[in-house]
């Protein structure tokens, strides 16, 4: 398992955005106008979080939305996180 540093986030995102080029450009060709956050794979679930990160806000297990940017990515026991400070989170789902 990984364990972020200060405020960093690790997450699992639903869907990993592999339609990037070489130079991090995000082709997006493929999205609709009115597809939903969720469907277009900057949705995840918290993995793990930083010491610095405010734990009655984001714990692991909850289910995130976070920007279209792009976020270091890294691999570890089999896994890819992406890594991404509690700030790039916008919001968590609720069920």
């Amino acid at each position: 398992m990984i364990r972020p540093l200060h405020d960093r986030i690790a997450v699992v995102p639903d869907i990993w955005r592999d339609d990037v080029t070489a130079m991090g450009i995000i082709v997006r060709a493929n999205e609709k106008i009115g597809t939903s956050q969720l469907q277009l794979g900057r949705a995840g679930t918290v993995v793990a979080i930083g010491p610095d990160v405010d734990r009655e806000q984001l714990k692991p297990g909850d289910r995130v939305l976070f920007g279209e940017w792009e976020y270091p990515e890294t691999h570890q026991d089999g896994q890819r996180y992406l890594l991404m400070q509690d700030a790039d989170i916008v919001g968590v789902v609720e069920a």
